[in-house]
């Protein structure tokens, strides 16, 4: 927000990426839910839509709100806000774009939302959301276990995050174009208790919203799609479908941003698929553990996950030897008794990596079957 302009271009481009440009906008009824501080809703008002609602129930992100719009200079559509949880949101009606990035996760509650959501889109219409893939979101994972590990839960939560910015400074130096700073990234990410329940896989979404929707497009791109257009006549095999198999056949490709590689089969990311769904699975029990200070049960979730770190390490080897060895420091320092601050910071070689964590999706209603 620095650079206001800047950051018009960059929603600009997202959602252009996702087949959604601003003419998309305007004219059009629009919702976005869980808008935070309404940074991002900025752009869409922008495009002058012919109604904007925005559901946000958390009083800090509706003064910010307000603050935000009040300075907007742009020709713009005014927003009507709801000061409620979306549980207790009801529309009445139908929108032609429904938007909610980076809030929901797999939690049968929340995906009882995801459908919520999805019902709300109006036929011809779109819905944006955001995804987690769990290779994506590995590194991070095991960097939360690592902050819990380091964390002296005596200090008060300021010196905490002062703690892990230090920590973790080195590591997202690495990142070139960061939008939080370190000190919220500390807190969203680290010390946020919900953390590791924001994964939110392709298939998940999928199968909540049941066929109800069809994908449109994601960013980044990792699908080609071959169909003629001569062929797409209601009972083709539907793009979704091509979207899930291409996450599958690029899994390796989501685990480090810096890098991308040739897609491989479903079935030979079958074991990677495996081993990075038990180590989300484990460290979630690991936490509960931690949270429980249960001994034997935080002791037997931190040699498994050493164990599942050995055979990702194993596995990424066969694809790139530098991101195997990322894995193998990770893993070595995993499995030292006490883990010190210094120890993570210096990470040579898993310092810098840091998965495609957050992928976008959008998602359209057909007019026709």
């Amino acid at each position: 927000m620095d650079d206001f302009q800047a950051h018009l271009s960059r929603r600009d481009s997202l959602y252009r990426s996702l087949g959604l440009p601003p003419v998309a906008f305007k004219g059009c009824s629009v919702l976005e839910v869980a808008p935070g501080t309404g940074q991002n809703s900025l752009y869409v008002a922008t495009c002058l839509p012919a109604s904007f609602d925005l559901v946000e129930p958390n009083p800090a992100g509706l003064e910010a709100i307000e603050k935000n719009y009040a300075g907007l200079e742009l020709a713009h559509t005014a927003p009507a806000l709801h000061a409620k949880p979306f549980q207790a949101f009801e529309a009445g009606r139908q929108y032609d774009i429904v938007l909610c990035e980076n809030w929901l996760g797999a939690l049968p509650g929340e995906l009882d939302l995801v459908a919520k959501l999805a019902s709300l889109v109006a036929p011809g219409g779109a819905l944006v959301l955001t995804m987690v893939p769990l290779s994506g979101f590995f590194p991070n994972i095991m960097r939360k276990l690592l902050a819990l590990r380091l964390i002296d839960r005596s200090k008060s939560f300021d010196e905490q995050t002062r703690a892990l910015i230090d920590v973790f400074g080195p590591h997202l130096a690495t990142m070139p174009a960061m939008t939080r700073s370190h000190r919220d990234w500390v807190h969203d990410c680290m010390l946020n208790p919900h953390y590791l329940n924001v994964a939110l896989p392709l298939d998940t979404i999928l199968e909540t919203i049941g066929g109800e929707l069809e994908i449109l497009a994601t960013l980044p791109r990792f699908t080609p799609d071959w169909r003629w257009f001569k062929g797409l006549t209601g009972g083709e095999r539907k793009f979704s479908e091509a979207v899930r198999e291409a996450c599958r056949a690029n899994t390796h490709s989501f685990v480090d941003h810096r890098k991308t590689y040739p897609a491989r089969t479903a079935a030979q990311n079958a074991k990677l698929e495996d081993a990075f769904t038990a180590v989300h699975t484990k460290a979630l029990e690991w936490q509960k553990a931690f949270d429980g200070d249960e001994a034997d049960a935080l002791s037997r979730s931190t040699a498994e996950i050493g164990e599942l770190l050995a055979r990702l390490s194993s596995g990424l080897t066969a694809i790139d030897g530098e991101l195997g060895a990322a894995v193998e420091e990770l893993g070595s320092l995993w499995g030292h008794q006490s883990p010190s601050a210094e120890m993570v910071a210096n990470m040579k070689v898993f310092g810098g990596v840091f998965g495609r964590e957050t992928i976008y999706i959008s998602l359209t209603r057909p007019t026709r079957t």
